[in-house]
């Protein structure tokens, strides 16, 4: 059995467990996800919504809807701010949890980037991580 996946906020006033192993592991490079990260992509480890527990702290929450009315919800930190958590109403069973702010961070080896066509000129990913210029329906639940 895989070793609990654990993290926290910055300030370390959140703290996360994740049990076993993640459905998938990726980057994502649409504009919102550059925003939310501050940087080129953020990195999502995928859950099981039954598998993540929130075990300290409290986090503030951000919602936008797409243009059917289905929801993302970018789950953070009142206090320091960082992001902890994405969930979408069109994947109600899954939790994606920020890569920053996983404990052991070698356990990060995303395998696909998503929003490509998003993506900085300057950054080149590694030949081994599949990349999409969009999002293909199905890949992450």
């Amino acid at each position: 059995m895989a070793e609990d996946l654990t993290g926290a906020c910055l300030c370390g006033a959140v703290r996360y467990r994740c049990r076993g192993e993640p459905e998938s592991m990726g980057l994502c490079q649409c504009d919102r996800c550059q925003r939310q990260s501050g940087s080129a992509f953020l990195i999502a480890v995928v859950y099981p919504q039954n598998a993540v527990r929130i075990e300290q702290g409290d986090l503030s929450v951000y919602t936008v809807n797409d243009p059917d009315g289905a929801a993302l919800s970018r789950h953070f930190c009142a206090l320091c701010g960082s992001a902890v958590m994405i969930t979408l109403d069109r994947y109600p069973n899954i939790r994606s949890m920020m890569g920053g702010t996983v404990d052991d961070k070698s356990r990060l080896k995303p395998t696909f980037s998503l929003w490509c066509s998003s993506g900085q000129p300057w950054l080149a990913l590694p030949e081994a991580i599949e990349q999409f210029p969009e999002y293909p329906d199905g890949l992450i639940a």
